[in-house]
């Protein structure tokens, strides 16, 4: 198990897109943060949750990209046929996924954090470039922290569960990227539906600030987001193991 680990870490750490995605993710963040001083209204400048808000939204905005490096990690073995190499490497496929499982939840957990607590030292430094000044700030830092670590670790999820059910990296992504962003709204446009029960609107609500309208807490959102990783994570574990790698 430990040499899995090693392995995975490895090949996630080596692909090059995994520090291009990376950079880009944190640019565009600290870029908003940055940019959202200079466009917010005095008064919004004075809001107590106004460095908090920048945590949660900039993990909610960013999330898509920062889980497409644990989202490749299975692609690219399916894309190029590497993974044969990856399965007669073990004498287990489910120790194999469980690796996989748990090198893009630490990878997800640790970008998410470093971004979110990235986008609130940017508003601070924009305020401080453009000479304006930010109110008493509310931060509740366990809070902000278990919502985006795990607002971002559930992109990283979802993508790779859907790479290991697809086994296409095009498809994959595809799909990623037409559910939230297509899917979820139409369907919630045609049945005039809050979708708080959707995958992807879910998780999405888990980092959504106190005070926006959620029917639900980030609580009971967390846990239909387990269901649906649970159900995922059941299904592709069952595929994985039992069919053939090609």
């Amino acid at each position: 198990m430990l040499l899995g680990l090693k392995s995975e870490f490895r090949k996630l750490l080596t692909i090059r897109s995994t520090y291009g995605i990376v950079a880009a993710a944190l640019l565009i963040g600290a870029f908003v943060a940055i940019d959202s001083v200079h466009i917010d209204s005095k008064a919004a400048l004075q809001a107590p949750d106004l460095l908090a808000n920048a945590s949660t939204n900039t993990i909610v905005f960013i999330g898509f990209l920062l889980a497409f490096p644990g989202l490749l990690l299975m692609g690219n073995e399916y894309r190029y046929n590497t993974i044969m190499y990856t399965l007669t490497s073990s004498n287990s496929r489910l120790k194999t996924l469980l690796a996989k499982v748990i090198t893009v939840s630490v990878f997800a957990v640790v970008t998410s954090l470093v971004a979110s607590l990235l986008a609130p030292l940017c508003m601070i430094l924009g305020a401080h470039l453009l000479g304006v000044g930010i109110g008493h700030q509310v931060f509740n830092y366990w809070s902000i922290i278990w919502r985006c670590a795990f607002t971002g670790w559930g992109y990283s999820i979802y993508g790779l569960i859907l790479a290991i059910i697809l086994r296409s990296q095009i498809g994959s992504i595809v799909t990623f990227l037409l559910v939230p962003l297509v899917g979820e709204n139409l369907l919630m446009g045609l049945l005039r539906y809050d979708g708080k029960y959707l995958p992807f609107t879910a998780l999405q609500s888990v980092a959504r600030p106190a005070g926006l309208g959620s029917p639900t807490t980030s609580g009971h959102e967390a846990v239909v987001v387990l269901a649906y990783t649970a159900v995922g994570l059941i299904v592709s574990t069952i595929l994985f193991v039992s069919r053939d790698a090609n």
